[in-house]
């Protein structure tokens, strides 16, 4: 699976976490990490484990790098899991090898700051956001200097699956449930419904330079999630034959100026595989909800009128098999 040379090395851990796992022990999904049913889908058995615990700098034994040619980082998400991020990038400092999604870039991939990262790209909205722990004088000063205007979305840092605090109306509702022990995220909402009433997301996974479409989700309310797909898209086969356009033809069956935005957008994210989250407005810019590697590809719905997302599995496995051995960035 490897194009160096080499065993690949699956590296997990979490913050959360602490010793070593042994041989025998499974893979965990574990807290902030991708999930690891697609990226074992080529051999299985073949991979070595390199557990990063949050106590890893004071274990005397540590995984060997020795018959590694590649590493595949699958410790995603850069709010659960600072600490092991940071030990897994000093621990593969000196390795000589392939690193798919560095720890640093990992880092480097929290929700304001790929807001930052993708700022500016014509024909991409990109709502302001702040990020803030939950006292009173610390929210206000970051939500005026994001300039967010409301109403807003509040989150949690490291929660995803469309859990949210709510849609705040103004800044005394977000004094009014934040809490000091908890650090926060408040997005400026954009609405980007239909001209008949219809919320929409699309999610396309990048594995290397190789876009694979997941979904394109309908729902009667802003915060479209996977529940929605048997409970709305289901009553809308004019959605339902957009989506299978989208899943069998990738980005190409796309407009024209939306492959444009994604094709910039995969060269600014520094993420050698991630997924992004977006919708397509009524005047043809891209609305960007989010992007990173933390996003759940699994599990797929092909039962009808859905049989369509078959194609997604095919996609995705060759997809990330091309990564693995070289393809892509």
């Amino acid at each position: 699976m490897s194009s160096t040379g080499g065993a690949l090395g699956l590296l997990f851990g979490s913050d959360i976490h602490h010793g070593r796992a042994h041989a025998g022990e499974a893979v965990p999904a574990g807290i902030g990490t991708t999930d690891v049913r697609l990226l074992q889908s080529g051999d299985r058995d073949s991979f070595i484990r390199l557990h990063i615990p949050v106590n890893f700098q004071r274990l005397k034994f540590k995984p060997s790098l020795a018959n590694v040619g590649t590493v595949l980082n699958l410790v995603t998400d850069p709010d659960l899991n600072p600490v092991v991020l940071g030990h897994a990038d000093k621990f593969l400092k000196s390795f000589k090898g392939r690193i798919i999604n560095q720890p640093a870039a990992v880092l480097g991939s929290t929700r304001d700051k790929v807001a930052t990262l993708l700022a500016g790209i014509d024909g991409l909205v990109v709502p302001s956001i702040a990020r803030f722990r939950g006292r009173p004088a610390l929210a206000a000063a970051a939500i005026a200097k994001a300039g967010i205007r409301f109403p807003a979305i509040l989150r949690r840092t490291g929660h995803h699956d469309g859990r949210i605090e709510g849609l705040m109306a103004d800044a005394d509702a977000v004094m009014a449930v934040i809490d000091p022990s908890i650090s926060y995220y408040l997005t400026e909402f954009v609405d980007g419904r239909s001209a008949e009433g219809l919320f929409h997301k699309i999610r396309i996974f990048f594995f290397g330079d190789q876009g694979v479409v997941r979904h394109r989700l309908v729902s009667d309310h802003w915060n479209v999630h996977a529940p929605d797909r048997k409970r709305v898209l289901v009553q809308h086969p004019e959605h339902i034959e957009t989506e299978c356009r989208y899943v069998e033809g990738g980005i190409a069956a796309m407009p024209p100026e939306v492959q444009r935005v994604l094709a910039e957008v995969r060269v600014r994210m520094p993420l050698d595989y991630f997924g992004i989250d977006f919708s397509i407005m009524p005047d043809g810019r891209l609305l960007l909800f989010e992007a990173n590697a933390t996003m759940m590809f699994f599990p797929v719905v092909a039962e009808p009128p859905f049989g369509y997302s078959a194609a997604v599995l095919t996609q995705g496995t060759a997809a990330f098999d091309a990564m693995l051995v070289g393809g892509g960035m």
